[in-house]
């Protein structure tokens, strides 16, 4: 499941998303984005959500501090391992389709209050392995109050 709060209609897209399916089929979506910080610590969220349900959702576990990296993808149940965790929804001729990636990396760059970078991986979505691309840019870090509960809950 997707959430996000709700937004402006005039903020900026800073999310692009690519998901390829079998038979050279794609899909391109891009979102506004914000990130918010884990209550728990150490963790940061990535959220983009278009008004008709598309989306992405990334939770980062970093160690010390949030720094440029490539970091591994990781299961949603793993919430202390190094990595990231990501899920896609995305509508295809109006139906809903979503998945978490099970393989892939993020990479991170960080350009002092603002962070950017690419994920790429796949998941299992319908039985098929669904490869994807997001492209995130200038994405501003939020205020150390700026915060929200990451627990998984599956």
């Amino acid at each position: 499941m997707l959430t996000c709060c709700g937004g402006d209609d005039a903020e900026p897209l800073l999310v692009d998303v690519l998901v390829v399916f079998p038979a050279h089929d794609t899909v391109r979506v891009s979102l506004p984005a914000a990130m918010r910080r884990c209550t728990s610590g150490g963790s940061v969220l990535l959220e983009g959500v278009t008004p008709e349900g598309s989306g992405v959702l990334m939770r980062l576990h970093y160690r010390d501090s949030l720094v440029t990296a490539t970091y591994p993808i990781v299961v949603p149940a793993d919430t202390t391992t190094t990595g990231a965790t990501v899920a896609v929804r995305y509508l295809l001729r109006d139906a809903g389709h979503a998945f978490f990636f099970d393989s892939g990396s993020v990479e991170l760059r960080r350009d002092g209050a603002k962070i950017g970078g690419r994920i790429q991986g796949s998941g299992i979505e319908t039985g098929i392995r669904t490869p994807a691309r997001i492209d995130y840019h200038d994405v501003s870090l939020p205020r150390p109050s700026d915060t929200v509960s990451c627990a998984y809950q599956p």
